[in-house]
């Protein structure tokens, strides 16, 4: 019987795609910066949440700013919109009613965009930039696509031609105040309240964009 010691594999590090490792950090970061705040929080801390070195993390971000920024990017901008795709197809009242009332104000109602909403006002003074990026991006992006959705539809005659299509910012207020009331909600969600709410925005959308026909 030989006596030779017996010879473990090497442990081999799975190296992930940048995409997931990226998401990790975000995950990481949002979980450190909701416990100590922003300005208390260190790389080291982001790092020992993700299960990475630092090195791990510069690997990927120049700094904590830049991972604040990311984490705002990824969880405070609705999924589809400003795309090309959003132009292709007929724009129908249909079609706007599942885009605002269920997606969009999915969205604005969700846990992630109320907590980090509630994260960006909790810093907003320490990163007031910030701030300032979001209400452009929620202008100059979300908005616009609107706009360009309802005019589109005035031109094919499946909207009508009146206030949204002039005013297309008041279509978001009502998911904007959806919103606001989750960020300073201090029990859990109501559903049924939620529900409510989004069965009148629908109502209201009908009544400002169908067109007398339909």
């Amino acid at each position: 019987m030989s006596n030779a010691p017996v010879r473990l594999p090497a442990r081999v590090r799975r190296r992930l795609p940048p995409d997931v490792r990226i998401g990790q950090i975000l995950d990481a970061a949002y979980e450190a910066f909701s416990t100590h705040g922003f300005a208390h929080t260190r790389i080291d801390d982001i790092a020992a949440l993700a299960g990475l070195s630092k090195g791990g993390i510069y690997a990927h971000f120049a700094s904590k700013d830049e991972i604040f920024q990311a984490l705002l990017h990824r969880s405070l901008q609705p999924i589809g919109i400003g795309k090309r795709a959003l132009l292709r197809d007929p724009v129908t009242i249909e079609r706007m009613v599942d885009l605002l009332a269920y997606r969009l104000y999915a969205w604005a109602v969700s846990e992630p965009a109320v907590a980090t909403l509630r994260l960006l006002i909790a810093e907003r003074a320490r990163v007031p930039d910030a701030v300032e990026q979001w209400r452009r991006y929620m202008e100059r992006t979300v908005v616009a696509s609107i706009r360009k959705l309802i005019v589109k539809g005035v031109r094919e005659g499946t909207l009508r031609d009146g206030i949204a299509a002039q005013s297309p910012a008041l279509l978001i207020a009502p998911i904007a105040h959806a919103c606001l009331r989750e960020v300073l909600r201090t029990t859990a969600q109501n559903a049924a309240e939620i529900n409510r709410a989004r069965r009148e925005y629908v109502s209201l959308l009908r009544e400002l964009l169908a067109t007398r026909e339909i």
